[in-house]
């Protein structure tokens, strides 16, 4: 573990002990004093602390690396119609990642392909986290708008690259394919045009 750069610091005197990532973040803080029986001694607390920390590593090291500002999600989406596609750069680009369940995704969807009909200049996809491709289609078929601009990412791998924790989340690419904003949560038309008048 040392090659990456991880540290794990134990504090006596504060009774913690945490794990620092190479860039000095504090990745995960034990309070080794409450984590353990009291019948434990202080050596074996630590050691089970120690492989909490291991195990949390080993996560972090096989999780989706984080996306560099200027990378597009490097993911092999599929299309409805079941044909499999990749996000490219040249024009400017509009991601959400969103889900069927979402009530902020049913709605802001169909404004945004309203938006995306308006703008043929501007490359709308709309990513569904994960979820079956049979209920995406079913969604599609029930509210009725364009399969062109609808993927399913059945490995997560955007949401994940891109760290997202809700719906929709919703990440603006400049022609360049540099990421120059994002917005977690709903977006009304109105944010959206504010939105498209900063790309490129």
């Amino acid at each position: 573990m040392a090659r990456r750069g991880f540290r794990v610091r134990r504090y006596p005197l504060l009774g913690t002990v945490t794990l620092h990532t190479p860039d000095g973040q504090a990745l995960l803080n034990l309070n080794s004093m409450e984590a353990a029986p009291k019948k434990l001694s202080p050596a074996l607390q630590l050691g089970i602390v120690g492989l909490i920390a291991v195990g949390l590593v080993a996560l972090a090291l096989f999780a989706a690396p984080p996306q560099r500002a200027g990378d597009l999600p490097q993911a092999q989406l599929v299309r409805l119609d079941g044909s499999s596609a990749v996000l490219r750069s040249g024009k400017p680009i509009v991601l959400t990642v969103w889900a069927t369940w979402c009530t902020y995704c049913q709605r802001q969807l169909p404004e945004f392909e309203e938006m995306a009909r308006q703008r043929p200049d501007v490359q709308f996809a709309f990513v569904n986290d994960g979820e079956p491709v049979q209920l995406v289609r079913q969604f599609h078929d029930t509210r009725g708008f364009s399969s062109a601009v609808v993927y399913q990412d059945a490995l997560r791998t955007v949401s994940r690259s891109l760290r997202v924790n809700g719906y929709p989340s919703n990440f603006f690419y400049d022609s360049r394919g540099r990421l120059v904003g994002e917005v977690r949560g709903y977006m009304s038309p109105e944010q959206l045009q504010a939105a498209l008048a900063q790309l490129n």
